[in-house]
């Protein structure tokens, strides 16, 4: 792992290799059991970069993995590929709002049995305005989703097919604009 700050900005760089005499991956979708993948290497880079002004902030984030079957040298099935991170906050906008915004890419990852899953990409934000000296504050809020979440392989047996089949299931993301009371309790 590397760290150095310059001019007001944390840089990391880490780069990690972990070998496994036995790995627990995929989460059986019919039983919740995970089953056991064998050994396995992974290789991990992971870079950020963050920064803090006197108005907000900014983060961004790269972090690629390549998990591997150590004997077939397959990819294991459902291990993270590539994500993309940022996310910023303005703190001084006119009638003292604030704005916060991340957007994240997870590149589609493999399942198993040949089946690749969905790349996802998230854009979340937030307008709030503070009262009370930071005690309280109402947000509005949103989220602008493409993909799914919890994406595995599941062998269905449906009555009008002779034999069951496998297939790529996962909850679908969904898009969503909210509004938000907080209040922090001080003593």
């Amino acid at each position: 792992m590397l760290s150095k700050v310059l001019k007001q900005t944390q840089s990391y760089v880490t780069l990690r290799r972990v070998s496994n005499s036995l790995e627990l991956a995929k989460i059986d979708p019919d039983t919740g059991l995970q089953q056991v993948v064998g050994p396995s290497l992974n290789k991990v880079l992971a870079v950020s970069v963050q920064r803090n002004f006197s108005r907000g902030s900014l983060y961004l984030s790269y972090a690629q993995a390549d998990a591997r079957d150590r004997q077939t040298g397959e990819p294991l099935p459902e291990a993270p590929c590539m994500i993309v991170d940022a996310v910023g906050s303005y703190y001084r906008l006119p009638f003292r709002l604030q704005a916060r915004g991340e957007f994240e890419f997870v590149k589609a990852r493999p399942l198993g049995d040949g089946f690749t899953g969905v790349p996802v990409t998230e854009i979340r934000g937030a307008i709030l305005r503070p009262f009370l000296e930071n005690r309280m504050s109402i947000a509005a809020n949103f989220l602008i989703a493409n993909g799914y979440t919890s994406q595995t392989t599941e062998t269905l047996s449906l009555p009008n097919k002779p034999e069951p089949f496998e297939r790529v299931v996962g909850v679908p993301l969904k898009s969503y604009v909210s509004l938000s009371w907080t209040y922090y309790f001080k003593k």
